[in-house]
């Protein structure tokens, strides 16, 4: 019997998960696309098929042999066609080898998103396990009072229904953790179950001042740019001449005293100049589109890099109430209202309305805490870091 082994948990850094990102199979999709714009610049100087003819068009009535003539003909392109589609070819080459750099960068962004939502997730359920070990202990101590005949019972009712649905919320958080595991196994293209490190969600450093560097999805499309340049020449090219040739001799099969000859033929667009004319300027429309898609590319990601920073400044200063302020208050709240439940000072229903607060409130930074990162990751993609 075969068994199959079964997937392993690991934690890693997020750094490590990028690394392992050199998995992904959109590396293996584009070093396909390589190897094929390798081997379509082989073909740019590829001939015609050469044709192999046999003819007897010399008869007469008082000659009705007539000369066989048995040769091989040959069509070959204007020189400079051959050449521009070499070079539209080397064009399109470059364009593969560039797309690296922008799936680069997408998966860094891609993985770090994955990886610090699944690491916000992990910490919120950790904060819903130790509020039900609160309410564990509560529950301990209301069922305490009851049998001493200091309280009704209804202290251990409450206690256990609100375990109940810490536990429900628990789980859901599970099925989420799940779903950005699986996200995070695909982008590495790994079989291995994935957890963050086990420590408190870390706070992003916003990058300093970066020196300006081309985006390399600008960087595609300026060489969309030139693919099309080469387009233009390609399509200019295929009006010029074409020529064509061909060759006999009776000698191929020893005829004594044979026939030898040749012909050239050049073929000039005398007609269907126009519709000729019209396939450049359709090349030089394409060309021209490229160029203004250019334009408006960058400014997308111009304004889209503007944006970020502000969605970061914004996430960034509701954050630093909760952390100046706001968590150490939630952790007092917690302290000093489980104390004074124990010591008979607040009814249950008070206590539950304080553990509430406080617990809002480590939730809210919490949230805040993921949409800042969030925001800086994505302002990260957008300045290529």
């Amino acid at each position: 019997m075969l068994f199959r082994s079964q997937p392993t948990t690991k934690r890693i850094s997020s750094n490590e998960a990028i690394a392992l990102a050199k998995n992904n199979l959109q590396y293996e999709v584009n070093n396909q696309q390589v190897n094929k714009g390798r081997a379509q610049i082989k073909t740019a100087t590829a001939l015609p098929k050469t044709g192999v003819f046999a003819e007897n068009e010399d008869m007469r009535p008082s000659d009705n042999t007539g000369i066989l003539k048995v040769g091989v003909s040959q069509s070959v392109a204007w020189p400079g066609l051959y050449k521009a589609q070499k070079n539209l070819y080397s064009e399109q080459l470059k364009y593969y080898n560039l797309s690296a750099a922008a799936i680069d960068v997408q998966l860094k962004k891609d993985v770090r998103a994955v990886y610090y939502q699944l690491w916000y997730l992990q910490d919120k359920q950790q904060l819903y396990h130790r509020l039900d070990s609160i309410y564990k202990s509560l529950n301990a101590a209301a069922i305490l009072k009851v049998k001493t005949g200091d309280s009704p019972g209804l202290d251990s009712i409450a206690a256990n229904v609100r375990m109940r649905e810490l536990q429900a919320l628990i789980q859901q958080l599970s099925q989420q953790m799940q779903i950005q595991q699986q996200s995070l196994m695909q982008l590495l293209n790994t079989n291995d179950v994935l957890l963050p490190l086990l420590l408190p969600l870390e706070k992003l450093k916003m990058p300093g001042e970066v020196a300006d560097s081309t985006h390399p999805l600008l960087a595609l499309q300026s060489q969309n740019i030139n693919i099309a340049n080469a387009g233009v020449n390609l399509v200019k090219n295929e009006n010029k001449p074409e020529f064509s040739g061909r060759f006999f001799s009776q000698r191929l099969w020893g005829a004594k005293d044979p026939f030898t000859g040749f012909s050239v033929t050049a073929a000039f667009p005398l007609f269907g100049a126009k519709a000729y004319q019209s396939k450049v300027k359709v090349a030089q429309a394409d060309m021209a589109v490229q160029q203004k898609q250019y334009e408006y590319e960058t400014q997308v990601l111009n304004t889209r890099k503007l944006q970020m920073q502000q969605e970061v400044e914004k996430n960034r200063s509701m954050l630093s109430f909760y952390e100046s302020t706001g968590l150490k208050q939630a952790n007092e709240i917690i302290k000093a209202a489980s104390l004074a439940y124990r010591a008979g000072e607040i009814s249950f229903a008070e206590l539950s309305q304080f553990l509430t607060q406080a617990i809002e409130i480590q939730k809210n930074y919490l949230e805040n805490l993921n949409a800042y990162n969030q925001s800086v990751i994505q302002y990260n993609y957008y300045i290529n870091q």
